[in-house]
């Protein structure tokens, strides 16, 4: 076992010093990686900020929830709309769909800009079995901001108008964020509605442009999204 360690010990500083000769980030990390445990100073001070060790070094940064006894009790000391939006996300989070609705509307009654407050009571009326009106609200978000809070409105639009057997504008929403957002996982979630709604050429077409697309997308890119690649991957072969 001893063994094992000092070759992963080994190893390890290998990586680092290739990373260091790659990236020349200072002639004295060079020196500083042959030091004992430099090459883990490195990795914290260097390494860790490149794109694809972001899940890394959020999991450094994790923090425990707040409870929902906590964000009242601040919000109620302190009724700010940051302490406001806290509060009601966490009781979305927690089921309470109804109460969280009212927070959220609130939010955006008193400030017609806020969109966390609009889509947060989209949601919670998708939440509460009200696509009809969660639908609406979803357009609403999505016409103010398309890229609002990283284009999920889009795929919760799409969710509601398939509980509304409205299939085809679900489909054709999906299609419009495709072609404005061309992100792997956007095409993926596409061809699974294709797929669906029997429209397995579709699907099919949707999930190899999008393969061929990830194909020259930078390597770092490539890496991030490996596990939405093999979905794809697994969803083409599923159509025979």
């Amino acid at each position: 076992m001893p063994r094992v360690l000092l070759l992963l010990e080994h190893v390890f500083m290998a990586w680092m010093l290739y990373d260091c000769i790659r990236r020349r980030p200072g002639g004295y990390w060079f020196w500083i990686i042959f030091i004992p445990f430099g090459e883990w100073f490195y990795f914290f001070n260097v390494k860790i900020h490149d794109p694809d060790m972001r899940w890394l070094k959020e999991l450094f940064r994790y923090r425990k929830p707040e409870s929902l006894d906590a964000l009242r009790y601040r919000h109620d000391e302190t009724p700010s709309l940051t302490n406001r939006l806290r509060l009601a996300q966490a009781l979305h989070d927690a089921g309470e769909y109804q109460e969280a609705a009212g927070m959220f509307e609130s939010l955006y009654v008193e400030d017609n800009q806020n969109l966390e407050g609009l889509y947060g009571l989209a949601r919670c009326q998708a939440a509460l079995g009200d696509h009809e009106t969660a639908a609406v609200t979803f357009e609403r978000v999505i016409e103010a901001d398309s890229s609002f809070a990283e284009y999920e409105p889009w795929l919760d639009l799409a969710k509601s108008l398939w509980q509304l057997d409205r299939m085809p504008e679900a489909i054709e929403r999906l299609e419009q964020l495709v072609e404005i957002s061309p992100r792997l996982a956007h095409s993926v979630t596409l061809a699974q509605f294709q797929k669906e709604a029997n429209e397995k050429e579709g699907a099919r077409g949707t999930l190899e442009a999008a393969l061929h697309h990830f194909q020259h997308t930078p390597r770092y890119h490539r890496k991030r999204n490996r596990l939405w690649a093999f979905k794809a991957k697994r969803l083409l072969k599923s159509l025979g």
